[in-house]
């Protein structure tokens, strides 16, 4: 999603996001819904943490040929680094541009906690553990305002998961 090798910044809050729980269901076929809880610390006040709740929907697996852009596929990429078939998968959710605002959804809501951000991570994922959700992703960001880059994270590990070679 974003260029990370650019911008030392977004790298750093990349790496610092925490996967502190990843959903067991798999990717592989079909639409899916991702659910998600990403904690992150209140930048106001530092013994109270911001919760997102979302759900990342995922499409099915899509496939690109040379045929369907009406091109050779030599004309599109290089043959010698390209498979002659393109896989990917399509990944959406809401973007929240201020974080005084509340935000309600069917799939995103954001809400203010008055619990220290690894207090109320540990408590969520104690949470999840006695309702036996395997869906649901947990994630703990450095910063609220980042938190594109923590579900890119999320993201990324799913897919590493999901379609390993």
């Amino acid at each position: 999603m974003f260029d990370y090798d650019k911008n030392e910044h977004l790298r750093e809050i990349f790496f610092k996001t925490n996967i502190v729980r990843k959903p067991i269901s798999g990717i592989v076929s079909g639409y899916h819904e991702l659910p998600y809880i990403l904690v992150a610390p209140d930048e106001t006040n530092e013994s109270a943490s911001i919760e997102i709740n979302g759900k990342i929907n995922v499409s099915p697996k899509f496939v690109i040929t040379p045929n369907m852009l009406g091109d050779t596929f030599g004309d599109v990429f290089d043959p010698e680094t390209f498979d002659k078939e393109l896989q990917g998968r399509m990944f959406s959710f809401a973007i929240a541009h201020k974080k005084s605002v509340k935000i309600e959804s069917e799939y995103f809501n954001i809400k203010s906690c008055e619990e220290k951000p690894q207090e109320h991570v540990d408590r969520v994922n104690d949470q999840l553990g006695s309702q036996e959700n395997i869906r649901t992703g947990l994630i703990f960001g450095p910063m609220f305002k980042y938190y594109p880059v923590s579900i890119d994270r999320f993201i990324n590990e799913i897919v590493e998961r999901e379609f390993r070679v």
